[in-house]
């Protein structure tokens, strides 16, 4: 009862007034629009604030003033109200890309969507240093895997001012892992995000250092696996 009851006046909420039962109520209609007005009110005001926590590096971007804007017409064109809180932006990206904001823009709020994402990834066990087997024939046989949580995004200038990341300009992109309870940052230099890219699939070690000697130096291959590994990145593949 409670269940259908609620979604009627989710139903309400979307669709007017017209769409709300009488019978769910006591007292006048004029006090039951009341009601519902401070009710839709609370709503909005939740979905525009978790908007605004989902968004910190868009609305840094963007400034308070526009994003606010932007975020009530997502709201008002009916986006992301079907699901929990924590997935009300993931049509946002690509709704201020129809908006014309730009490619710049979409770019960090899909960052934005990333990191959130992370929080929220079921966990996995990471793989670290000491899970790396010290017989050559077994590391080189290991499968090799992206994390769940983690996800790799060029470093562009207005990327690293948005997410407030400025000693990164050197770096090839930014590294979002949670190996553990905390979402971390990381950037990746080129081999490093070279192999972040090879393991678009997973892999063995040895397919990987395979990939990554057709781009860089021999040298250079080793550390930019280890790179991926301390921040957790990777996990072992299937």
């Amino acid at each position: 009862m409670l269940r259908d009851a609620q979604a009627r006046i989710a139903d309400a909420l979307r669709l007017g007034p017209d769409a709300l039962p009488r019978s769910l109520f006591s007292g006048d209609e004029h006090r039951v629009m009341l009601a519902m007005a401070a009710h839709a009110n609370t709503i909005s005001h939740g979905r525009l604030v978790a908007l605004e926590d989902s968004f910190p590096a868009t609305r840094r971007a963007l400034g308070d003033a526009v994003f606010n804007q932007l975020s009530r017409a997502y709201i008002d064109a009916g986006m992301g109200l079907d699901g929990a809180l924590n997935d009300i932006g993931d049509a946002f990206p690509d709704w201020l890309g129809a908006q014309g904001q730009g490619a710049t823009l979409v770019t960090i709020a899909r960052f934005d969507c990333a990191f959130l994402a992370a929080h929220h990834t079921h966990d996995a066990d990471a793989i670290t240093l000491a899970d790396l087997p010290e017989d050559a024939d077994a590391l080189l046989a290991l499968r090799l895997m992206h994390h769940p949580a983690a996800s790799a995004h060029d470093a562009t200038p207005p990327l690293l001012d948005a997410i407030q990341q400025p000693n990164c300009s050197d770096s090839a992109a930014i590294l979002i892992t949670r190996p553990d309870v905390a979402v971390r940052l990381s950037s990746l230099s080129q081999p490093a995000y070279d192999a972040w890219c090879a393991l678009a699939t997973p892999v063995t070690f040895a397919i990987l250092c395979a990939n990554l000697g057709m781009k860089h130096d021999d040298h250079a291959i080793i550390p930019a696996i280890i790179d991926l590994v301390r921040a957790g990145a990777l996990q072992q593949g299937e």
